[in-house]
């Protein structure tokens, strides 16, 4: 894997962990400052690369953490 997909996948590990830790989707500019301290990417760098603006990645990482917890608790 290519140095910049491990970056990437660091840090949407970061920002999937960040939202499962606060029940809630980050704003950019919280994010953008994490990134910064952390050495993750930034909210344009992950939009771009996923395709879509950063609010909706959160999103999708939110409603994908709510389908995860739904069946942990049906088990």
């Amino acid at each position: 894997m290519a140095d910049y997909e491990q970056y990437y996948q660091k840090s949407i590990t970061a920002l999937t962990n960040l939202i499962k830790e606060k029940k809630e989707v980050p704003t950019e500019k919280m994010w953008n400052r994490l990134a910064g301290m952390e050495n993750y990417l930034t909210s344009q760098s992950l939009g771009f690369i996923a395709q879509a603006k950063f609010s909706e990645l959160c999103k999708k990482i939110y409603k994908e953490i709510q389908k995860q917890n739904k069946k942990e608790k049906i088990k």
